[in-house]
């Protein structure tokens, strides 16, 4: 009897193990087909093609929701979960870009003058009204069919001027709920990166030379204009969240095409007798700095012609004099061992010092014109501030 009882229990464990397994497959094959169904849907499309005289500068910052005609149901999860949405590209470092949402609406306050500084304080404006129509007029190749999302990723090479933005389908009544199409979107979201004269730049390649390490690491956030990540990962975290913040507020879109400047308003730059620098035609911005990247910023402020990271060693004793003056305090051996790390082209001291000097104008404003402000330069060539000389007033240098 107890023989017949285990027998028994034996075949029911073996069947309800056959059953189970039964049904793992059945979840994996119909997994599967779902990542098909994905995959055959974000292959229907793959790039827009768009020409040079789209209302905005493209950003690949950037993934801008399109439909070609009202889809009501994914309007309808998108202003739901509006937030979320925003909170998940952020944390790619990415804007999602829904138009309906920023068109037409009041531009803030603080977004306006940072974008644009020579504005007065009690400027407002408002979005303009780009739709997906006026996107379409400007497509050379390719089409929106349906809902989708499309995100900037590269110029074209044969023409700079025209933009490649990939092109991936939002599907309502797919299979996959639109949470998870999001999701997947943003696992596989990357973003494209051009180095100088439009070559990959390689973030672990070595100087060629011991003297080469401070010009071969410089970063000053304009070269590698679609290196999007390094244009900001050098500057402090409270930098970067400001940044990433004016960017969620869709300012980077620059929808606000109707105020850009074919030649930016420049603001006089003056050094008063304390040395402390103001912007008087930017709403008389005051720009703080530590005492060192303020010795830094002066000393390439005197010298109009750029200095060659190779000489730095050269400025050692101008360097240590401005300091004096501006940090009024004994020099004390770790500032001496300071300003020697500064001058010392084999290390990376100087790039330090720069991205302090950066992060203390973009953290005012747009780098449209901060660039004018800090210093800039391409590898191998003179580092220098380009404001033009005629808008310094230095009242204490």
């Amino acid at each position: 009897m107890s023989t017949f009882i285990l027998t028994l229990a034996t075949f029911a464990a073996i069947l309800l193990a056959l059953l189970f397994f039964k049904r793992v497959r059945k979840t994996k094959r119909r997994r599967v087909v779902s990542l098909a169904e994905q995959k055959d849907t974000a292959n229907e499309q793959t790039f827009l093609l768009f020409d040079l005289n789209l209302p905005f500068t493209p950003d690949v910052h950037d993934v801008i929701y399109v439909e070609n005609e009202y889809d009501p149901a994914i309007n309808g999860y998108i202003q739901e979960h509006y937030e979320e949405i925003q909170q998940q590209f952020l944390s790619k470092k990415a804007t999602f870009i829904y138009l309906p949402k920023l068109c037409g609406q009041e531009v803030s306050k603080e977004a306006l003058h940072y974008m644009f500084p020579f504005l007065g304080q009690e400027s407002s404006f408002v979005n303009g009204n780009l739709t997906v129509e006026t996107l379409k007029s400007h497509i050379l190749s390719g089409s929106i069919e349906g809902s989708a999302l499309i995100h900037f990723v590269r110029m074209e090479a044969e023409n700079p001027s025209n933009y490649y933005y990939t092109y991936r389908p939002l599907v309502a009544d797919s299979s996959i709920p639109l949470s998870d199409q999001f999701e997947n979107y943003l696992k596989h979201l990357t973003f494209s990166y051009r180095g100088e004269a439009g070559t990959s730049f390689n973030a672990l390649s070595k100087p060629k030379n011991k003297d080469d390490v401070a010009d071969h690491y410089f970063n000053d956030g304009n070269d590698n204009i679609l290196f999007a990540d390094k244009s900001i990962d050098d500057l402090t975290v409270e930098i970067r969240q400001r940044i990433i913040e004016l960017r969620k507020r869709g300012v980077q879109l620059h929808l606000l095409h109707e105020l850009v400047e074919e030649c930016p308003t420049l603001s006089r730059l003056v050094v008063d007798k304390d040395y402390r620098i103001f912007l008087p035609d930017y709403n008389n911005t005051e720009i703080t700095m530590q005492p060192l990247p303020k010795a830094v910023f002066f000393l390439f402020l005197q010298h109009p012609e750029g200095i060659h990271f190779k000489q730095l060693n050269n400025f050692f004793p101008e360097l240590l004099e401005i300091y004096k003056r501006v940090g009024n305090r004994e020099i004390e051996e770790n500032i001496l061992n300071s300003i020697g790390d500064i001058t010392d082209p084999t290390k990376n001291s100087i790039n330090e010092k720069c991205s302090r000097i950066r992060e203390a104008f973009v953290k005012h404003f747009d780098t449209t014109y901060a660039q004018h402000y800090y210093i800039t330069g391409k590898r191998g060539e003179p580092k220098k501030i380009t404001l033009p000389r005629e808008l310094v007033d230095l009242q204490a240098l």
